[in-house]
């Protein structure tokens, strides 16, 4: 079976501005485009595309807005817009015409594209098209779609997880009459789980190809249909009810049932192979974006990682280490801080945010993450680089000062864990929790009060007066749904990069670093005291860094510039 590897294409001036969109891609043969239902990401597609990778060139964008690709901006689109995107999403990968896979919200896209454009597609097939009358659409747009938003008590975790596990029971998910009950099994929660983490990426935003689906004149769009297409459906599956409503389609539209799913996949594909085609364009290096940071897939040993970076100024290039749960997105703001200053990447660890597992096996260790950094370095062709990293992000950049002291010029650690052993003992048996996927959903409200107590106590599980942080508390709703969004995307990983950060031995480290080194922390970082006592048993300077990490490029730069 042909690897799936995932990739950034950048458009520049498109009509949303400057997007970048995330998309999988398999296979050898003609193009075939396959887009994914709400809200999800082109994980969704993953099986499909491993079914038909032997017959096409297989390309799967996240939808703008979900997964990883950047939305268009707008509170409301409609799917001629969505279509529009597809195509400024062809253009950028050097497309000029396809053949199209949609499943649900896909289906409606799919089409879409087909209607408006249709000399940029030589066939559609439509699994899951909707065909709602005016009351059920209006219906629809008020009750499918409620606002998303953190709340301080987590309690839209539990709603999502059931909102996730009512829509396999009923359709609507909101109404629960016999008449709307599915004759399907409950799926697994593993498999509820990564729908839900696919739900979190989208945020609030979840709502905007939904409404664009239920709102898109469909029963019209197929009357006036060009290209060959196929409107299909399962009898499982719940927009089967809507083929009967594929009134007086065009000729070049076919609308069949098929019993099961399996059976519907197969007939796309072969209404799919009847098309002419078009050959599959080579893989491009993804193009820049000036003054933000902009994302690419690193190929390295072992999988992919996903990094933020910019290249705007000249100079030895930043490298900034995120900590144990967290990715390039919870360092997106000190990353940024560096734009104009110099070249800065932000990288996900292995396991982490949205980069593969890609460690070797064995035990994890901080030196297995420096080694790691160490190969994305190497694919970068960075041969000298300064390091700023975030609390464990630390560790790894001072391993990999030891592993490679001449690759590594000017190192900051910010919040060192400068433990003593007792402590680090301490911190591996209760620090990480194990927190496991529960089929009624109490996973959710245990990451959320882990996450929450961090910002609360040190260490969060003291939860005494003595334990208290008297400093800016750190419990935004916001700040801690992100932080439990990584957690899920690096499921147990995150307990393992804690373990291995207490088990590292730091002091031995630090004593022994050729690197310049600065230890620095702010004011509300609980590590700030073990940071200080680091700076005086050390010969290391201190920098007191304010709580903004979106001005610690300016902090840091006098000494990452001397």
């Amino acid at each position: 079976m042909t690897r799936i590897t995932r990739h950034f294409a950048t458009i520049h001036d498109g009509r949303w501005g400057h997007r970048q969109v995330h998309y999988r891609r398999t296979g050898k043969g003609p193009v075939l485009i396959l887009l994914h239902q709400s809200p999800l990401s082109s994980r969704d597609m993953i099986a499909t595309m491993q079914r038909w990778q032997r017959h096409y060139t297989c390309i799967a964008p996240d939808t703008p807005g979900y997964g990883l690709s950047d939305p268009l901006g707008v509170a409301h689109a409609e799917m001629e817009d969505f279509a529009t995107s597809v195509v400024e999403f062809l253009d950028a990968i050097g497309v000029a015409k396809a053949a199209f896979y949609g499943f649900h919200t896909g289906a409606m896209m799919a089409v879409a594209v087909a209607a408006r454009y249709p000399q940029r597609v030589h066939t559609v097939a439509a699994n899951g098209y909707v065909i709602p009358d005016a009351a059920e659409r209006a219906e629809l747009v008020a009750e499918y779609l409620p606002r998303f938003a953190p709340s301080w008590d987590g309690a839209h975790l539990a709603w999502l997880w059931s909102r996730m596990r009512e829509q396999t029971i009923f359709f609507p998910w909101y109404r629960k009459a016999g008449a709307d009950r599915l004759e399907v099994n409950l799926p697994p929660p593993e498999a509820l789980q990564a729908g839900l983490v696919d739900f979190l990426r989208a945020g609030d935003h979840y709502r905007v190809a939904y409404r664009a689906a239920f709102t898109m004149p469909s029963g019209e769009t197929l009357r006036k249909m060009t290209v060959p297409a196929l409107i299909t459906a399962s009898r499982t599956d719940p927009t089967s009810r809507y083929l009967a409503r594929a009134v007086d389609p065009a000729p070049s539209v076919t609308v069949r049932e098929c019993a099961t799913p399996a059976e519907a996949l197969d007939l796309a594909l072969a209404h799919l192979r009847r098309a002419r085609t078009s050959a599959a364009p080579k893989l491009a290096a993804t193009r820049p974006i000036a003054g933000r940071l902009w994302q690419q897939m690193l190929d390295v040993p072992g999988g992919q990682l996903r990094i933020r970076r910019n290249a705007d100024a000249p100079g030895r290039t930043v490298v900034v280490v995120h900590d144990a749960a967290g990715s390039s997105d919870t360092v997106a703001a000190l990353a940024a801080s560096f734009i104009g200053r110099r070249p800065v990447v932000a990288i996900d660890l292995p396991g982490h945010g949205e980069s593969d597992p890609a460690l070797p096996r064995g035990p994890v260790t901080v030196a297995a993450y420096a080694k790691a950094l160490r190969a994305a370095l190497d694919a970068l062709r960075v041969r000298e680089c300064d390091i700023v990293g975030v609390w464990g992000g630390g560790l790894v950049g001072l391993e990999l000062a030891h592993l490679a002291p001449k690759r590594v010029r000017r190192l900051v650690l910010t919040g060192l864990p400068y433990f003593d052993r007792a402590l680090q003992a301490e911190l591996r048996r209760r620090y990480a929790p194990a927190i496991r996927i529960d089929g009624h959903g109490g996973h959710l409200l245990q990451a959320w009060h882990f996450v929450r107590d961090q910002g609360l106590f040190w260490p969060w599980y003291n939860a005494t007066r003595e334990g208290n942080l008297r400093a800016a508390t750190r419990v935004d709703a916001a700040l801690v749904h992100q932080r439990v969004l990584e957690i899920f995307r690096a499921p147990d990983q995150w307990r393992r990069a804690y373990l291995a950060h207490f088990a590292y031995p730091v002091k031995a480290r630090l004593r022994t670093v050729k690197v310049a080194t600065l230890l620095a922390a702010s004011n509300d970082d609980p590590l700030r005291v073990y940071t200080l006592a680091a700076a005086k048993a050390r010969p290391h300077p201190f920098c007191a860094l304010i709580g903004d990490p979106a001005e610690w490029g300016r902090e840091l730069s006098p000494f990452l510039d001397a």
